[in-house]
């Protein structure tokens, strides 16, 4: 029989008016990979942050590796988080990023016998790395691996992965899975809380489906078939657009290829009716290849690439955020020269590299502001406060559900709420090309059919989309051509 390490009976929490737990009952077992799904505000989240001990919460039990407690706090000293962020003190040593922080100071430390402590975690466990290598010589999947093993070293109970596993392939997250698998029979529960359903369907032995602050379903992961159930079970009856989920049902565009022609890594499909109008040669990238890329109007045109750096430099180089006078730049039909990022959406090439974040927002302006920036110096005061009303009417009408600020700032507003701010906003400045940079990354399913759904209304106004990610997730459906470089 697996081991208790967490169970949780009768929870129930007000977080805010939108966050709250109601009867959450779960158990957590030792050699169990558990995926929770659920939108944005579904709870998933607040219970992930309880798990964790970052909640205080008065007058609850629960009962840890069999023992029941009352302060969330004693969770802290279990509990280890796997997140992308963990790796960018990136100049340590493997054996010093797993070790060291059990070690009483920097002085002194014997790094030999840090590295013969390392090799024997490794040893145990079949993974091949130099302890002294490292942390930024290591592949994505080789830092996540060692960083699970620093759980099991630090006598972790419950990891928590809260990770879309950017620049790992399909293979990569499958070998990790199997490391998870070995490492969690040592009475060690896994949580996975991703925005990629792929990677939680690949992690996951089974899911905890959240709604509403309320679990709703416990399933085996084969209970869930594909996308669209997934999208059933989540969305329900709170789909809001037909138009934004005609992707999410699986109705594919009649733009989309079905049967797309591989050749040298590239899959093409091109309509002799549509005209080049963003073209790109001279491109160097951080390897020294050379690329030339053109681009067709109306045409959604994805880029893969596992290399994390080369994936942001080549987004830096299409959208004008790094400026390499040697490379060609034609838009249609004419030789640009930009200086600068301002000389990009001048002439209507537009990019959003945080989709859902805050970084492109202007957190103490309105939503009808931040909508109208690229807009501002052609339009009179007077237009302005009637578009900026016009435009958060259509926004209200988008969502179906009044937009929480609306001429205040809009610090609180949810990540489906920012992504409709970024999308609407360049889509009312009507772009010749749209690029975006990992635009699912911070998406729950319904987001994933916000950004689906604007990606579709670009392409029919004649915009060349680019979408620059690690996988084809997501994206196959919606895609012209998919580039693999």
């Amino acid at each position: 029989m697996k081991k208790e390490m967490l169970r949780i009976n009768n929870l129930n929490m007000e977080y805010s008016t939108t966050e709250r737990l109601r009867n959450i009952t779960l158990c957590l077992l030792a050699g169990e990979c558990v995926g929770f799904l659920g939108l944005e505000n579904s709870g998933k989240r607040l219970l992930e942050d309880f798990i964790c001990g970052k909640l205080n919460v008065d007058r609850v039990s629960f009962y840890f590796d069999g023992v029941r407690r009352i302060n969330t706090e004693d969770l802290c000293r279990y509990v280890y988080k796997i997140i992308a962020s963990n790796f960018l003190i990136d100049d340590w040593t493997v054996a010093e990023y797993i070790f060291l922080v059990d070690e009483s100071s920097f002085l002194g430390i014997n790094k030999k016998r840090l590295a013969a402590k390392t090799e024997e975690l490794f040893l145990e466990f079949g993974l091949e790395i130099n302890p002294d290598r490292k942390l930024k010589k290591l592949t994505e999947l080789e830092k996540r691996m060692v960083d699970l093993l620093k759980a099991y070293s630090k006598h972790s109970r419950i990891v928590v992965i809260e990770d879309e596993f950017e620049g790992c392939s399909t293979m990569d997250i499958k070998k990790f899975k199997e490391l998870i698998d070995r490492v969690s029979s040592r009475e060690l529960a896994v949580v996975v809380n991703s925005h990629s359903d792929h990677v939680s369907r690949i992690l996951s032995d089974k899911f905890i489906i959240f709604k509403k602050g309320s679990i709703v379903k416990k399933c085996r992961k084969d209970f869930i078939i594909d996308n669209s159930n997934l999208e059933e079970l989540l969305l329900g009856g709170t789909r809001t657009s037909p138009e934004i989920l005609a992707d999410a049902d699986g109705v594919e565009d009649e733009k989309i290829v079905n049967d797309r022609k591989s050749q040298k890594g590239i899959q093409m499909h091109l309509k002799e009716s549509q005209a080049i109008i963003y073209s790109i040669g001279n491109m160097t990238l951080k390897r020294g290849c050379v690329f030339h890329f053109d681009f067709y109007q109306g045409e959604v045109t994805t880029i893969l690439s596992l290399d994390l750096k080369e994936k942001t430099q080549l987004f830096q180089l299409l959208s004008g955020r790094t400026i390499d006078k040697t490379m060609n730049i034609v838009l249609e039909k004419k030789r640009c020269d930009f200086n600068d990022i301002i000389g990009f959406v001048k002439n209507r090439i537009a990019s959003i590299a945080d989709m859902g974040g805050e970084s492109e927002l202007l957190l103490s302006m309105s939503a009808g502001n931040n909508l109208l920036i690229p807009s501002l110096e052609k339009i009179s005061a007077v237009q302005h406060v009637l578009m900026e009303r016009r435009v958060l009417k259509m926004l209200e009408n988008e969502i179906k559900n009044n937009l929480k600020v609306k001429h205040e700032n809009i610090r609180d507003m949810s990540v489906n709420e920012y992504i409709l701010l970024l999308l609407e906003r360049w889509l009312i400045y009507k772009p010749k090309v749209m690029i975006l940079f990992e635009p699912f990354v911070h998406c729950d399913i319904f987001g994933v059919s916000l950004v689906k759904s604007y990606i579709k209304k670009f392409t029919e106004a004649g915009s060349a989309v680019i979408i620059i990610k690690s996988r084809e997730e997501y994206v196959e459906d919606i895609s012209d051509r998919i580039i693999h470089i």
